[in-house]
């Protein structure tokens, strides 16, 4: 009897996982399906190239971490060209298109080049996806995956995370450090624990996670990627109070996509890092490891053109601010707007403004 009712535990358990798994699944291919069109090959070859350089890395990883294969060539030759221009991008940017660049096929080789005198150039986040590049075999001249690391550790807060600057710990610079941090776990075992106690200590009563004061899908995306790294799954590990994936409910618009604020229209940001978390849980389920983990090439792709005089002022310049578009919560966009409530808000205002006008301009009697 006792075997019997294990059996229909286990039974009942094993449906509920794979239930958490097809809603996960069927939301990652709306959201694709929203942001690319069903067919992604087409997307990869029309549009992706469009973005190259700006923004296109985050859509070429993800592309590149599905089960199927896409060819992304024509993105790389459009990358390649945008990449070969002076001054174009700061030191994380390069980081960034150069792990874009391993994601669709281009060679440890040339990254390196690209990622040439990147490494704390730009404050922590140029140590994070410097350490990225280093684990997917880039070699980075003066710097290893240990000793970036150890910088990386060397940064951590009281609390236990890690910010851009001042004392508190930030939850998407705390989560991407974690990112970075995930293959070597074991050898930064008290580190990264800290680090997801600070984590856990910022979750909000709904599940979900503030940044800069504000609650967002994205800051619980980098969540849900960091955990996943780390081989936990966020939506049952113990140390966090609620699934933090139901919290991206809030964040849902009408059109199937996501909000930066909770009312707010889609907005693009939201959408691409919340599909990368999505990724992440499928990769995880699946056993596949990290969302930064590279396949090895395979591919050849196009000559890249890497500047070799560039203007040593403005790159110096450009790398003197430690904010990194990255890791913040972006500014509101056009495409985002004003959400309903402060429509209101302004609306009231406006017509109070108005009333008070109107009745100073009406003559009174004496």
């Amino acid at each position: 009897m006792k075997s019997c009712k294990r059996f229909v535990i286990a039974l009942l358990s094993l449906g509920l996982l794979l239930g958490i798994s097809v809603s996960a699944a069927g939301e990652e291919r709306e959201l694709a399906s929203l942001l690319m069109g069903e067919d992604l090959q087409q997307f990869a070859e029309v549009s992706l190239p469009a973005e190259a350089g700006v923004g296109g890395e985050w859509y070429a990883l993800y592309l590149a971490q599905r089960d199927e294969k896409y060819d992304l060539s024509e993105y790389a030759a459009a990358l390649a060209a945008y990449f070969g221009q002076e001054n174009r991008l700061n030191p994380v940017e390069r980081q960034r298109c150069a792990l874009a660049w391993l994601a669709a096929g281009g060679s440890a080789e040339t990254v390196s080049k690209m990622a040439r005198d990147t490494v704390g150039a730009q404050g922590i986040m140029s140590r994070i996806f410097g350490l990225h590049l280093l684990h997917n075999g880039v070699e980075l001249t003066g710097h290893t995956a240990e000793a970036l690391a150890d910088s990386l550790v060397a940064l951590q807060l009281a609390d236990g995370g890690w910010a851009l600057s001042g004392a508190y710990a930030d939850v998407d610079v705390t989560a991407m450090t974690l990112q970075a941090l995930a293959p070597l776990q074991e050898d930064y075992a008290e580190a990264i624990e800290k680090g997801i106690a600070c984590l856990a200590s910022k979750q909000q009563p709904d599940g979900g996670f503030k940044s800069y004061g504000v609650s967002n899908p994205e800051s619980v995306a980098q969540v849900v990627i960091a955990l996943t790294a780390l081989g936990l799954d966020p939506r049952t590990d113990g140390r966090f109070s609620k699934d933090m994936t139901q919290v991206w409910a809030q964040f849902r618009t009408e059109d199937g996509g996501y909000s930066h604020t909770v009312g707010g229209n889609r907005n693009g940001n939201a959408c691409i890092q919340v599909l990368l978390a999505l990724r992440a849980l499928d990769r995880f389920d699946s056993g596949k490891g990290s969302l930064y983990l590279l396949e090895p090439s395979v591919e050849e792709l196009p000559e890249i053109s890497i500047p070799e005089d560039s203007s040593e002022e403005e790159s110096i310049l450009e790398a003197s601010s430690e904010a990194d578009s990255s890791a913040q919560p972006p500014a509101p966009t056009e495409e985002e707007g004003m959400s309903f409530p402060r429509k209101v808000v302004l609306l009231v205002a406006i017509l109070s403004a108005a009333a008070s006008l109107v009745y100073l301009l009406i003559p009174k009697k004496k």
